[in-house]
């Protein structure tokens, strides 16, 4: 199936341009299978699979995929825990030409009606495991009435009743004409071949389509960033159903790199995975770094971790400096989209003072950011507005939803919807959400700004800042502050810090 926004002539521009090439995942972890059969290409707790391996298995479970019937452009609606499994799952759906959409595992049966409202999915898989015992009752009981042409497949070593086992899937299949028709099933380069999805403004999920030129692209500009070699052990400390563990997973579609697989997100489980596996790279979001960051690191052997990404949300600079003076390692920010992925990321390279400076960096090879005013006029750098972004590696559009894409994509540019701020240099720095900022009596205040000031105190663990009405000013900023344990700070002692540290009376809470 072809993008929606990227049209022949843009394709044509990115492969002469060099972003795109023709070859595809699939392509490239064939050649893989035949150069390092024996190296490991992914591992969890439970199973490793090496190059040879994961190109055999994926053959398997993408004949019996076709061997259902499953027609070519078909959509997979996917609910499961990332492990080796995944990986396995994701390169068969593309071997087979069929379009994968993977849920968050904290997703329920209101997020998955949704989305398999908006897909129409063919194949439906969950792990009976790990599932959300209401998403598990979703599954079971929205799939039972439903037409046979809907498949289930559950990930369980012992299924679920009713559905199609992992194991069983993984067998030989019994038609050969499904094995020899995969060449022709999977995807090119310049057709959607994946469907990302994340929770929207409104709380129902943005579904974003995905060519398969741009998910190399990425790959590629993301291992240049990170200084990815094919020697790597990449720990996924973030679930792939998101952009921290999916974009760099999409790395080993240009180094033929380790992933490995955590079986649990606790700190202290991971600690114990670099220790034991060897990670030499983690990619992670802030909340797990910032648990990370509160391990007794110095008690740990991390010699070989030499690198940890944070990305997602916006991290904290005294978070990401804590942990990289105590681990030894370096922390490289992150900060994109599911629309876009990368459109700030800090470079290896990069001394201390400038890849913690505060900023999300550069842009990736490839991307462009401009800053519009509220009528849509770029500024100068310095002055705060709107970020746009058009990378190569963007998705291109909401998947059957042109009225959706149209309302934040205009003439190739994404509005992202966030305040941002670019250096001289071009370095970007995010200072919130629009939809965030808080107008009193026409003065705009940004929460991030106060929330920043009022976290440095040190005996505050967390806050939130946010827009309450107000008769008088409209909109007033309301502080809601977490303390440690036993620690004590009335709201007139917070007044007089935020004074002495040069706050604007019209921001303070």
């Amino acid at each position: 199936m072809r993008p929606f926004l990227v049209t022949p002539n843009i394709v044509k521009a990115y492969l002469e341009a060099g972003h795109w090439s023709r070859e595809t995942m699939v392509n490239r972890y064939r050649g893989y299978a035949a150069d390092y059969p024996d190296q490991i290409a992914c591992r969890d707790r439970a199973e490793v699979y090496s190059w040879a391996d994961l190109d055999a298995a994926t053959d398997r479970l993408a004949a019996n995929l076709v061997e259902l019937g499953i027609e070519r452009d078909a959509t997979a609606l996917v609910q499961i825990p990332s492990t080796c499994r995944e990986i396995v799952l994701r390169v068969a759906l593309k071997k087979a030409g069929i379009i994968g959409v993977f849920a968050p595992m904290q997703w329920r049966r209101k997020e998955l009606a949704y989305v398999r409202g908006r897909i129409d999915p063919s194949l439906i898989v969950m792990d009976g495991n790990s599932a959300d015992p209401d998403a598990a009752s979703w599954f079971d009981g929205a799939t039972t009435d439903s037409p046979a042409s809907i498949h289930r497949l559950d990930f369980a070593d012992e299924p679920t009743q009713g559905w199609l086992g992992w194991n069983q899937m993984l067998s030989r299949p019994r038609n050969g004409n499904a094995g020899r028709s995969l060449g022709h099933r999977q995807f090119q380069f310049n057709e959607i071949s994946l469907i990302s999805a994340s929770s929207g403004t409104s709380g129902l999920a943005k579904l974003c389509e995905w060519p398969e030129g741009a998910q190399l692209c990425m790959g590629r500009v993301l291992s240049d960033r990170m200084g990815i070699t094919g020697i790597d052990n990449i720990g996924i400390f973030a679930p792939m159903s998101g952009a921290a563990g999916l974009v760099v997973w999409m790395v080993s579609w240009t180094v033929p790199c380790t992933c490995t697989f955590p079986d649990s997100y606790r700190a202290s489980k991971l600690l114990d995975l670099v220790e034991d596996a060897r990670i030499t790279v983690g990619t992670t979001v802030p909340v797990i770094l910032a648990r990370l960051a509160r391990e007794p690191l110095g008690a740990r052997d991390l010699n070989s971790l030499r690198l940890m990404r944070v990305g997602t949300a916006a991290s904290d600079m005294d978070t990401a400096l804590t942990f990289e003076r105590r681990s030894g390692c370096r922390v490289l920010v992150a900060s994109g989209s599911m629309e876009c992925t990368g459109f700030g990321h800090a470079n290896v390279d990069e001394p201390r003072d400038v890849r913690l400076d505060g900023s999300v960096g550069l842009p990736l090879e490839g991307c462009r950011l401009r800053i519009e005013d509220e009528r849509g006029n770029p500024v100068p750098a310095g002055t705060p507005g709107e970020l746009k972004v058009t990378a190569p590696f963007s998705s291109s559009g909401y998947w059957n939803n042109p009225d959706g894409t149209a309302a934040v994509w205009s003439d190739g540019w994404y509005a992202t919807g966030d305040i941002g701020v670019l250096d001289t240099a071009g370095r970007l720095t995010l200072l919130g959400r629009f939809k965030d900022v808080i107008n009193r009596s026409g003065h705009k205040i940004l929460p991030t700004e106060i929330e920043k000031e009022i976290s440095r105190h040190p005996d505050v663990i967390e806050c939130a800042v946010v827009a309450a009405a107000d008769n008088e000013y409209g909109e007033v900023p309301w502080a809601f502050v977490q303390m440690r344990r036993g620690r004590e700070l009335d709201a007139g002692s917070l007044v007089e810090i935020l004074e002495d540290n040069g706050v604007a009376s019209y921001k303070i809470p």
